[in-house]
């Protein structure tokens, strides 16, 4: 019981940490319905609601890792924008609305 406590409080935590979208905001990425016309009209939504453009988040992931930037995909998990950046050595998860770096993992 202690662990699952623990865990929440964790979760809870770094739900906290986290910019958010509104609900909102969040549900205008959704549709049932996948065709590329739709997934096109998300990308564009995810794209107006950022606040740190695919330049800025590449030179703030190489002033962090030294590395060139391999990949970057601006994507959303619950109310979290963000960007999914590749480098060499590295996945980083950089926040698109504030830039601060919410995952820095070595490969």
């Amino acid at each position: 019981m202690k662990f699952i406590i623990l865990i929440w409080s964790i979760m809870l935590v770094l739900q906290a940490e986290t910019t958010s979208i509104t609900v909102q905001e969040h549900n205008s990425f959704h549709n049932a319905n996948n065709r590329t016309t739709l997934k096109a009209y998300k990308k564009r939504k995810m794209h107006a609601l950022h606040k740190i453009d695919e330049k800025q988040a590449a030179q703030l992931v190489k002033n962090e890792t030294g590395e060139e930037i391999i990949s970057s995909t601006l994507t959303h998990r619950g109310n979290s924008l963000f960007y999914d950046i590749d480098t060499k050595n590295h996945t980083v998860e950089l926040d698109a609305i504030d830039g601060t770096i919410l995952k820095k993992v070595k490969k």
